[in-house]
């Protein structure tokens, strides 16, 4: 199974995570991960309002063109 290519860095700084960071014998690393996917989760969350308001915008540009056309 293939993840969204906006999901792919979360998922990979989790397992890095798991398999390199142990927060007690390694607390930098697994501090570094768990931030890094905290960081890609918002950036993906970031994309997703990024494109909902690219939707937006062309569903008004679209009824301002058909209100021009009058």
């Amino acid at each position: 199974m293939s993840l969204p290519v906006e999901q792919l860095g979360a998922a990979c700084f989790s397992e890095n995570a798991n398999l390199f960071g142990n927060p007690k014998t390694q607390p930098e690393k697994y501090n570094l991960y768990t931030g890094l996917r905290a960081m890609s989760q918002t950036i993906e969350s970031l994309t997703q309002t990024v494109h909902k308001l690219e939707r937006q915008l062309n569903s008004v540009n679209q009824k301002l063109d058909v209100l021009s056309q009058k």
